[in-house]
């Protein structure tokens, strides 16, 4: 009884900590060669009361060393494995923003077929739990992941694998307006933008969210998708029908997702 109060406690100081009101703003951009190298500029940024809690969950025991800091360098070099085999680490600053204070990082890559691209913001510290229906490590089929190919006239095919998202399995629960209110307090703020720029001229791309030579894979502004009161019950009138469902959600207003399973960019290599 007593371990299993410990993993309860365990993972509610995590979720605290995670989803402490306006916790984080998490920026992962790809930028990719012809020959498939390239490199990733990741930003997380964090409010102060999230470092607060982050800092005390590190120190209750989920991190190495104790009281680990999610805005050191050393953390920005940790993540480097959970990007992919290949992947080394080349920089990173501090940076501070109206929204918090956080970490602009950048690794480079030989191979991006070897990447897995977490939709989610890492554990700090060195956390990891592992209970029965929770995990601090994202698993294989949580990534995006990629492949290249090269067309007969030269230019190279980005194909982005994604996952099949959780939101409408969320949206269409019957719990989802129980829970929805307290995912407004506790997530205030929170924003996820992951993006693919190649190097070179963009030819096309199956993508709809395009400005430049940058594509949009997922951009998730949580206030502006939960501001609209008529999405959840919405979606509920046709959760049945997963296609009325998915149309619903594409129309949320702060929400830019292409629910393919497969996202292409055709794009010709930099000379």
């Amino acid at each position: 009884m007593k371990s299993l109060h410990l993993s309860v406690r365990a993972v509610l100081l995590l979720a605290g900590a995670l989803a402490s009101s306006g916790c984080f703003q998490m920026t992962t951009v790809l930028k990719v060669n012809g020959d498939g190298s390239g490199t990733i500029n990741h930003r997380m940024v964090y409010t102060k009361a999230a470092l607060a809690q982050l800092k005390s969950f590190a120190a209750f025991g989920g991190g190495r060393g104790g009281g680990a800091d999610p805005l050191s360098e050393q953390q920005a070099r940790d993540m480097t494995a959970s990007i992919g085999p290949g992947v080394s680490y080349v920089s990173s600053e501090l940076v501070t923003t109206p929204a918090g204070q956080g970490r602009d990082a950048i690794y480079a890559f030989t191979d991006v077929s070897t990447l897995r691209i977490s939709t989610q913001p890492a554990a700090p510290g060195g956390v990891a739990i592992k209970t029965q229906g929770f995990s601090t490590q994202p698993s294989a089929s949580e990534s995006i992941t990629f492949t290249m190919t090269h067309e007969a006239n030269g230019n190279a095919m980005l194909h982005i694998h994604v996952p099949e998202p959780n939101y409408l399995d969320f949206f269409g629960s019957p719990q989802a307006a129980g829970q929805i209110g307290m995912i407004k307090t506790m997530l205030a703020g929170a924003r996820v933008l992951l993006a693919a720029e190649p190097s070179g001229t963009l030819v096309r791309t199956s993508s709809p969210f395009v400005d430049g030579p940058r594509v949009t894979l997922l951009d998730i502004d949580l206030d502006a998708v939960l501001a609209d009161e008529t999405l959840l019950p919405r979606i509920q009138a046709v959760a049945a029908n997963a296609a009325d469902a998915k149309a619903v959600l594409l129309s949320a207003k702060g929400l830019k997702i292409n629910l393919d399973p497969e996202i292409t960019i055709e794009f010709t290599p930099a000379k």
